[in-house]
């Protein structure tokens, strides 16, 4: 069912285990092997839909995890609000929520990936439905067992075999009683068309499975011969021209798949991505989970929103942090630092991100508004909201990382400061 020696490469994982039987015989394998196998830890969604019996899940999760030693860390996501706010279906929400927490799990170093339970049958499922919604080559590779943040190790062992396991060695577990409302659209998927179509083509799962594969190498073979996105900062970056001709499809989804955003990517998204080469500077496109697409300049820039900081921090010696960026300030000079006259820095002078009716003297340069200076310098919209300002009042004395007004330039014998600005986010 699992093969040991495929987690070599790890030196820890986390494992999402929610209590069904699936996820509970891969914990069960996980403890009966852990001698062979990296250190692991569980982790258990509290999605807040279904009342007494989602904690009651949880409980179990983590009284089985206490009985065997394993360390169980529950999280809870709060589906209904977020779904409301972003007028996503539950299912969506829910798988959102959880991605955004495997992000954050691999990407903060707790574990090398986190492990799910997905098997053959999901695969075959999930192939179907982008089939549905009109999806590319991408959407019929199905799932992959390894796409740098989860890793299935289940993935090629069908639903029956797994029911087998559970048998033979006595895995307790829980049943969703959401699995058998097919209201949603998966359950429809798995208890009532599957079914009807394996009555008529039974050896459909592996049919589909194996068209998955196929899929895969195809979309393999035309991403190595696709134009390839580059980073900028935060950023993945594809030319306008790379939107057209055969590979732009793959050259979109392998520019996504850099900056995590691939999930529940749909056709609808992609046309709507093309369209950005037939559009205005800035023009920008909403894709899930809080990515976006937009035009900048014959560029498009693949990236996730981030909150805008909006508050004010004193110019001082030190570190501040405004959202997704620091501003070091050092009497040290660093490579790339800005070098400021410390005494022409204005008392009361603040770090904040930009503000309508700013306006900046460049070093070299006459009186602008900071948003033509930008403008001037290139700096894609979407960036210019988060970007430190050093002000006093309305007049900018430093845009962090960038430039210094001209009211700061060092002569001879001034006493220097020396700003840097790093990314934290």
């Amino acid at each position: 069912m699992i093969y040991v020696g495929e987690f070599s490469g790890f030196k820890k994982v986390v494992l999402a285990v929610s209590g069904g039987r699936d996820s509970m015989c891969m914990l069960h394998f996980f403890i009966e092997n852990a001698e062979k196998l990296p250190p692991f830890t569980v982790l258990n969604f509290e999605h807040g839909l279904r009342g007494e019996e989602s904690s009651a899940d949880s409980a179990f999760v983590s009284e089985y995890c206490k009985k065997r030693g394993v360390k169980c860390d529950v999280t809870e996501l709060d589906c209904k609000t977020f779904c409301r706010q972003h007028g996503y279906g539950i299912e969506q929400g829910a798988r959102i929520l959880r991605r955004r927490e495997f992000e954050r799990i691999v990407k903060c170093g707790m574990a090398d990936r986190v492990l799910t339970a997905h098997h053959a049958d999901d695969n075959a499922e999930s192939i179907l439905m982008h089939i549905f919604r009109g999806s590319g080559l991408k959407g019929l590779c199905g799932i992959p067992r390894d796409d740098g943040v989860v890793y299935r190790p289940l993935i090629d062992t069908s639903s029956e075999e797994i029911a087998e396991y559970a048998r033979q060695k006595g895995v307790p577990y829980r049943e969703d009683s959401s699995n058998n409302d097919t209201g949603f659209s998966r359950n429809y998927v798995r208890k009532v068309l599957l079914p009807m179509i394996e009555e008529r083509f039974p050896n459909a799962k592996a049919g589909i499975s194996m068209l998955g594969r196929r899929a895969a190498q195809a979309y393999e073979y035309i991403a190595e011969h696709s134009p390839q996105a580059k980073m900028q900062g935060q950023a993945a970056v594809l030319d306008i021209e790379d939107l057209r001709g055969v590979t732009g499809e793959t050259a979109v989804f392998e520019a996504l798949g850099k900056i995590g955003g691939r999930v529940d990517v749909t056709s609808e998204h992609i046309s709507a991505i093309f369209a950005l080469a037939e559009s205005e500077n800035g023009a920008t496109v909403c894709l899930p989970s809080a990515y976006r697409a937009c035009r900048a300049g014959e560029q498009v820039h693949f990236y996730r929103e981030t909150p805008v900081f909006t508050g004010e921090v004193p110019f001082e010696t030190g570190g501040a942090a405004l959202g997704e960026y620091e501003v070091i300030v050092s009497k040290k000079s660093e490579t790339g630092a800005l070098r400021v006259n410390a005494a022409a820095v204005p008392k009361g002078a603040v770090w904040r991100t930009r503000r309508d009716g700013d306006f900046f003297i460049p070093f070299g340069g006459g009186r602008r508004s900071l948003g033509d200076w930008f403008t001037d310098k290139k700096v894609p919209k979407y960036l210019r909201a988060h970007i430190p300002v050093l002000a006093d009042g309305k007049e900018i004395y430093a845009v962090a990382g960038m430039e210094i007004s001209k009211k700061l330039k060092v002569e001879e014998g001034d006493n220097c400061l020396y700003i840097s600005v790093r990314r934290i986010q």
